[in-house]
C-alpha cells in the first residue's frame, strides 16, 4: 500500500504554466507535520509513503531533513519512500538525505523531450539536465520513473514519437502518462481564453496516450497510471483539456479495438466474427458504453466474444472456419503515419 502525501509547491521557485497545485492536491494546510500525522494515523499496517507535489530537489537540505524527521514515529511501519520531483537542481547532499531516509523510487517529471516546449511550459530545465539527473540517480541505485504529458502547446506527433523513443531508450522503472488539463488561475488558462492555446481533440489525446503506452509496454516498460483521478483534480476548476474519470480505461479499450480492427482489415473480414480473449480483456473489447462494438459494427463487423484461456493482451478472431491470432501491439499499425 502507498500512502500519498502532497506538499503543494514545496521547493518550487517558478510555477509551470499548467500548474495550480493548490487545486490539484486540494491541500491548503501549511503544517506539514500535521498533514503527515493525519495521513499516517489511518493505518496500522506497513506501507510505503509517496511524497508528491512541488520540487523536492530544490528544498533546502536542512528543511528536507526536518520533513523526514516528522515520519520517525512511524518508522517501524514505513517500508520505504518514493518521491516525485523536477529533475533539477540535484545535489550530492540531497541524494545523501534521500538515501539515509530509505527513498527507493524517484519519479522525475518530464512532460516532453522537446526543449522549446519545456521552455514554453516554464519548466526551468532542459532535456540534457533531465538526462544528467536520470543517470546520476540510476547510478546511485534509485529506481527512476518518468512522468510524461500529452496534449501540450505546440506538441506534434514527432514530439510524441520522440517521447516514446526516449522512454524505450531510458527504460525507466515505470511511467505515468498525464493528459494536459487547463485549470483556472493558471497561465495556460489565460492562453486558452485568448486563443493562443487550442487543445487537441479528445480522440487525438487518446491516440497520443495510446501510442506512448503501447510503445513502452512493447518494450516491457510498465505504465502505472494514465490520466487524472478524482482525488487529483477539482472538477469545477477545469477550464478545458482532457479530464475523464476513466481516461486510462479509454486508452486501453482503444488499444484493443484498434488491434482487432487491424487484424480484420488486414484479412478484409466482414460480417459476423467471434473474438476469443482473456476474461479480463472483455471490457477492453466492448469499450466504454459499448463504443468499440458500435465502432466495429459501423465498419461492417458484428462482434461476439468468448472468454478463453488466452494470455491478457492476446486474442483470436474467428470468421467461419478461419481463425486468426493477434495481440494488442497490432494497434501500433494505425500510428505509422500519424
Amino acid at each position: 500500500m502507498i500512502i500519498p502525501i502532497f506538499l503543494p509547491h514545496i521547493g518550487c521557485s517558478e510555477r509551470c504554466i499548467y500548474c495550480n497545485q493548490g487545486y490539484i492536491t486540494n491541500a491548503q494546510d501549511d503544517n506539514i507535520a500535521n498533514k503527515i500525522n493525519c495521513a499516517l494515523n489511518v493505518s496500522t499496517e506497513t506501507f510505503e509513503v509517496g511524497l508528491f507535489g512541488g520540487n523536492i530537489f530544490n528544498v533546502e537540505p536542512h528543511f528536507l531533513e526536518r520533513i523526514f524527521s516528522y515520519f520517525r514515529p512511524y518508522k517501524d511501519r514505513i517500508t520505504n519512500f518514493r518521491i516525485s520531483t523536477k529533475p533539477v537542481p540535484l545535489s550530492n547532499e540531497v541524494i545523501s538525505i534521500l538515501k539515509a531516509n530509505n527513498v527507493t523510487v524517484v519519479e522525475l517529471g518530464m512532460p516532453t523531450f522537446n526543449d522549446k516546449i519545456l521552455q514554453k511550459l516554464n519548466r526551468q530545465h532542459t532535456v540534457s539536465e533531465f538526462l544528467k539527473a536520470y543517470y546520476v540517480l540510476k547510478n546511485e541505485g534509485f529506481d527512476v520513473a518518468v512522468q510524461v504529458m500529452i496534449g501540450l502547446p505546440q506538441e506534434t506527433w514527432d514530439d510524441i514519437r520522440h517521447t516514446a523513443d526516449s522512454i524505450v531508450r531510458l527504460k525507466p522503472y515505470y511511467i505515468r502518462i498525464y493528459p494536459l488539463v487547463v485549470l483556472s488561475g493558471t497561465v495556460l488558462a489565460t492562453m486558452y481564453s485568448d486563443g493562443s492555446f487550442i487543445p487537441v481533440s479528445f480522440d487525438e489525446a487518446l491516440d497520443r496516450a495510446t501510442f506512448i503506452y503501447l510503445t513502452a509496454l512493447k518494450d516491457g516498460i510498465k505504465t502505472v497510471k494514465i490520466g487524472l483521478t478524482d482525488n487529483e483534480v477539482i472538477k469545477d476548476k477545469i477550464v478545458a483539456g482532457h479530464y475523464h474519470t476513466a481516461f486510462g480505461y479509454l486508452v486501453k479499450s482503444r488499444v484493443f479495438c484498434l488491434a482487432v480492427k487491424a487484424l480484420v482489415d488486414l484479412h478484409k473480414l466482414t460480417g459476423n466474427v467471434v473474438v476469443r480473449l482473456n476474461e479480463k480483456d472483455i471490457p477492453h473489447l466492448v469499450g466504454y458504453k459499448r463504443s468499440n462494438i458500435m465502432q466495429l459494427k459501423n465498419a461492417g463487423i458484428t462482434v461476439a466474444w468468448q472468454k478463453d484461456d488466452i494470455r491478457e493482451g492476446d486474442f483470436a478472431v474467428e470468421s467461419g472456419s478461419l481463425r486468426l491470432t493477434g495481440n494488442i501491439f497490432d494497434a501500433l499499425s494505425f500510428f505509422k503515419t500519424a
